[in-house]
């Protein structure tokens, strides 16, 4: 089965809002072994919209159209559907008594505006919104089929999860697809991909690698005849991958970064603290927003002036001084400071220069200064960050984050206080 995904909303063309649908049904459709091989976005206009239909259908089996259902004006993929397929729109009694009865209990009354979504292509099925009011068309003949459903996200992923998915999985069949992210850090594309040499041209499992922030993913999928069958084949892969590249290898999967560091954190029993200069809180932001950080996150100082490295974390005068606080001396006593003052296993510390203005001659704008201390020894690291300040401060933030993950062990049994 192929399908082509049609994403409806002139706001999508102005770049008022991102179109997440699009990228939620790309992933959904993986999963279930369906091929897509092009994503449209069109305007709210009907004629566009049969035309992109059309045009779909002679690539594609299904087409997947969101947004354009509802009561207004301009929500018409109703009727580009019905152009699309030769046939006028008509009442649905079921939807209309469905949306009259679901109008009754919000104390809604039943106007003709709200009960023009119950007027559906002729010869559609309808379905079933869990969350709003605009039912879902399901339009199916010779062969092809036209699934629209509402732009709102969480509409859309209840009403494809609870009743486009049943459907397409009665008509599968054939093989599955599965996937997996490998994450490198510290090698580029081409050098990784050179390392992988053959592999990266096989043809089950496929390879292929994207640049996301400073890391290298990987994507390996494969397919088969059943969900065991291709995740041996990703096992298999996996292993020449990192036979190759394993030195290079961050972590698996695409979960944030501050996620790995917490869910490491969590398992070993271990526990975080943050002293940040040219982050200015950042990292602790990022460590915080997940539920349950409060199991790992001891807290943070926002060490932004000198005064404050010096009376909340000890950094000597001298130091400051001679050195300067954005420095490799000054960013390792940040971290073992605020790791023993605030009595946690691990200590992370950034200074730098984020710009526009400042910097040395021998520290220019972007210099960083990452710092990991643990009860092994603190580690530093200097980089060259280029972009504007905030860009610079995010991208401090997220290395300081990897370094932390880069310095945890796999299990507890080689963590200490």
């Amino acid at each position: 089965m192929v399908a082509e995904i049609v994403s409806v909303g002139t706001e999508l063309l102005l770049g008022q809002i991102v179109d997440t649908n699009a990228v939620y049904l790309s992933q959904q459709l993986a999963k279930l072994g369906i091929d897509l091989y092009r994503r449209v976005t069109v305007g709210d206009n009907r004629q566009r919209i049969a035309d992109a239909i059309c045009d779909a259908f002679l690539r594609a089996d299904v087409v997947l159209l969101t947004g354009g259902l509802g009561p207004t004006p301009d929500d018409v993929t109703a009727e580009g559907i019905a152009d699309a397929f030769g046939v006028p729109l008509t009442r649905h009694p079921k939807v209309e008594a469905w949306l009259r009865e679901l109008l009754q209990q919000r104390g809604i009354a039943p106007s003709p505006t709200l009960l023009k979504q119950a007027d559906l292509p002729e010869g559609a099925d309808w379905l079933k919104n869990p969350i709003g009011t605009a039912p879902g068309i399901w339009m199916e003949r010779e062969g092809k089929i036209a699934i629209a459903m509402p732009g709102v996200p969480a509409e859309m992923e209840a009403m494809f999860e609870q009743e486009v998915v049943p459907r397409l999985q009665q008509r599968l069949t054939g093989e599955v697809l599965r996937w997996r992210i490998l994450r490198f850090f510290g090698i580029g594309e081409s050098a990784l991909t050179d390392r992988l040499g053959e592999l990266m041209t096989s043809p089950n499992p496929t390879l292929g690698t994207l640049v996301k922030q400073g890391e290298v993913w990987l994507r390996i999928a494969a397919k088969a005849p059943s969900e065991r069958e291709a995740e041996t084949l990703l096992d298999e892969m996996e292993a020449k991958v990192i036979e190759r590249a394993g030195q290079w290898l961050l972590a698996v999967g695409d979960e944030p970064i501050e996620v790995l560091v917490g869910k490491r954190l969590k398992a070993l029993g271990l526990t975080i603290a943050t002293a940040e200069s040219v982050t200015g809180g950042l990292v602790c932001a990022m460590l915080i927003n997940l539920p349950g950080s409060s199991e790992y996150v001891r807290g943070g100082v926002i060490a932004y002036t000198e005064a404050v490295k010096m009376h909340l974390l000890g950094v000597p005068w001298e130091v400051l001084q001679t050195e300067g606080a954005v420095s490799e001396t000054c960013t390792r006593l940040m971290a073992s400071q605020v790791r023993t003052r605030l009595k946690a296993h691990i200590g992370v510390a950034t200074t730098g220069y984020a710009g526009p203005t400042g910097g040395e001659p021998d520290k220019p704008i972007g210099t960083v200064f990452i710092a990991v201390s643990t009860p092994f020894g603190t580690h530093v690291e200097r980089y060259q960050l280029r972009g504007t300040r905030q860009q610079i401060r995010e991208r401090a933030a997220y290395l300081a984050l990897v370094q932390v993950l880069r310095s945890l062990p796999e299990t507890a049994a080689t963590s200490s206080r």
